[in-house]
């Protein structure tokens, strides 16, 4: 007379994957048997569920839709170094009981672990390869060379960004505290400056790495970013663990050049639920289709005493007109591994912005299909990346 929770997904999982728990009872042979699976989000009753028994005494309950629809990924705008990022993440568990008899009345129950499901969406191979040691910032954890960051960006690449453009990281944390830390070199590899902030009881946190919030949060100055070429960006445990429970060391290069057009950045919501960047530095082309809506008129009018035929009064008439606005981006010339991360993350990014200054316009990705290049086939690699603009333009009424 038991319910036993025999499997409980991962301490951190992704939202849009499978999350799955399976649990068993040696009363399935009783009439009218059942299971009733409460879910709880963030402590809270969100849902009851009857489940029947799929596989001998086995079932399994998967919580992905529920939770998924709970979650949100806001970009950060708030000019914060470090955000909780509490809205990409929920803490779920379930209470199942056993309902059997006549009539039917609820027994036992059992309760499972508590997960963290955070706003994820990875693909399959990915997913079923995911291991969330992999990017827990830890004391338990001693992964060498450190935890990853929550993006697929190719790490053999260099990471760029420009001093007045921004850049997001993100990291999950079972631990009780935590610290990031930032340290600025130059072209030698000399370390100029290093600044260190400590955290506490966040479980999915963003970092803003941007120059300007960095020099705006921090003691690390302008002078200071003029003369170096690189800087790293890390977070650690502190939690007391046995382990350093340290990061990866995220190197970003600042961008400097003089490119000969203007940039266009674009920012999106990763598979992680976190935000990737890029910068489009080749000719950009703006294009605006205009939309006419019209309707014709008798032609003739009165002219107080006859109707005549004048030579101005039209006939078909425009009464508004709509438009909207294109972009065409054009990425330099870029590494096979650069290309297939950028269509991969961008193209199926649900969530896009276009960076213009302080501010982030939404936009809209047009391409609905990609290729991996390879650079024996297509030679030097490009990427062409076309936006629609999400404001239209409504002219005056006729």
């Amino acid at each position: 007379m038991a319910v036993i929770i025999q499997q409980n997904p991962q301490a951190f999982t992704t939202a849009s994957n499978p999350v799955v728990f399976t649990f068993e009872s040696d009363e399935t042979s009783q009439a009218n048997f059942s299971y009733i699976v409460e879910l709880f989000i963030d402590g809270a009753l969100h849902s009851t569920h009857q489940v029947f028994p799929q596989f001998g005494e086995l079932a399994k309950f998967n919580a992905s839709e529920a939770v998924r629809s709970t979650l949100a990924s806001p970009l950060i705008t708030n000019g914060s170094l470090t955000t909780n990022y509490n809205t990409a993440i929920s803490t779920v568990y379930i209470i199942v009981s056993e309902k059997y008899g006549t009539p039917p009345a609820i027994q036992l129950d059992a309760t499972s672990n508590a997960i963290f499901v955070f706003n994820g969406a990875l693909r399959h191979p990915q997913w079923i390869d995911f291991s969330f040691k992999d990017y827990d910032v830890s004391t338990t954890n001693n992964l060498t060379p450190g935890v990853l960051f929550l993006t697929s960006w190719p790490r053999a690449r260099k990471t760029f960004c420009g001093l007045n453009e921004k850049i997001f990281l993100g990291f999950i944390s079972s631990d009780t505290s935590f610290d990031v830390r930032f340290q600025l070199y130059d072209s030698n590899n000399t370390l100029i400056v290093s600044y260190n902030i400590g955290l506490s009881f966040n479980d999915l946190t963003v970092v803003d790495c941007s120059p300007s919030t960095i020099m705006a949060n921090t003691t690390i100055t302008a002078g200071n970013f003029a003369a170096a070429a690189y800087y790293k960006v890390r977070a650690r445990g502190t939690g007391g663990g046995i382990f350093n429970g340290s990061s990866e060391e995220y190197e970003i290069y600042i961008d400097n050049e003089c490119h000969r057009y203007e940039t266009r950045r674009l920012h999106w919501l990763n598979k992680f639920g976190v935000w990737d960047a890029f910068t489009f530095t080749l000719v950009s082309i703006d294009s605006t289709k205009v939309s006419s809506s019209g309707y014709s008129r008798e032609s003739g009018v009165w002219d107080g005493t006859a109707y005549i035929y004048p030579f101005y009064q039209g006939q078909a008439t425009t009464y508004a007109k709509t438009a909207k606005d294109t972009l065409i981006l054009n990425s330099d010339w870029i590494n096979e591994e650069v290309q297939k991360w950028l269509v991969r993350e961008l193209y199926e990014s649900p969530n896009v912005y276009l960076e213009q200054g302080e501010n982030f316009e939404p936009v809209n990705v047009v391409n609905s299909d990609y290729q991996f290049k390879q650079r024996r086939i297509n030679g030097l690699i490009q990427e062409v990346v076309q936006i629609e603009r999400t404001y239209l333009y409504n002219s005056q009424l006729n």
